[in-house]
């Protein structure tokens, strides 16, 4: 039997920057509803990530690439073991896709 989930429930209860609840799982991937505030620390996963900004504006940092700033509707996917680093000074309702486990022990900060 199917859940129905809303993104504007999981929203109203996301109140602390990059706290995350899960929307729904597909085989071994999940939607999670991240409410992103200020800069978080640079990182790398071993697994693509897929961001889609649902509310306000992510910029996202490379080591060696140039930034990127996502806006309202617009997503892109961060490859496996590139660091990163996503800010949004004024807050940001994100939509990301991964694997389930990578909210375990697969995340490396420098």
């Amino acid at each position: 039997m199917a859940n129905k989930m809303s993104i504007d429930e999981l929203a109203a209860v996301l109140t602390a920057p990059y706290t995350h609840l899960e929307l729904g799982q597909v085989n071994d991937h999940a939607a999670y509803v991240m409410h992103f505030k200020d800069e978080y620390p640079f990182h790398r996963h071993t697994k693509d990530e897929l961001y889609l900004v649902l509310e306000g504006e992510v910029t996202i940092r490379f080591r060696n690439l140039p930034e990127v700033t996502l806006s309202k509707n617009e997503s892109m996917v961060v490859r496996a073991y590139t660091t990163h680093s996503p800010s949004s000074p004024d807050g940001a309702l994100v939509l990301m896709i991964k694997p389930k486990e990578m909210f375990g022990s697969h995340s490396e900060q420098e």
